[in-house]
């Protein structure tokens, strides 16, 4: 959902095999690969509003394969990292595979969250 908007827009295919649009296969799963697009967009221009909170859910495999957010998380983190930009960034990243997404996006100054209650 691109938040700004409320527009809401489709990024998982159910019928992989009756779709002509190209698709972004992880797993079992597909997912469209222009919905992708969109979404990496959305996200960096959402810097140009300062937000107090930029959320991106999630960092995981597509992400370390060059896919998935790939785009908005290699322009978004440096800024954080850099202190170039205010607020705070979330990234959901699957409990196995966090340490490898910070190495590889060279993340610093993070807190790990492993619960909502710790976000207080």
């Amino acid at each position: 959902m691109d938040i700004k908007t409320k527009e809401i827009f489709d990024i998982q295919c159910t019928d992989p095999e009756n779709n002509n649009e190209p698709l972004t296969p992880v797993g079992k799963f597909h997912f469209y690969t222009a919905a992708f697009e969109k979404a990496n967009r959305i996200l960096i221009n959402a810097l140009q509003l300062d937000p107090a909170w930029l959320i991106i859910d999630e960092a995981g495999k597509l992400e370390l394969d060059g896919r998935g957010f790939y785009n908005a998380l290699e322009k978004i983190v440096p800024l954080y990292n850099d202190t170039k930009q205010e607020g705070k960034l979330v990234i959901t990243v699957r409990d196995f595979l966090c340490e490898e997404v910070i190495r590889f996006f060279k993340i610093k100054n993070y807190r790990l969250i492993r619960q909502v209650e710790e976000l207080a």
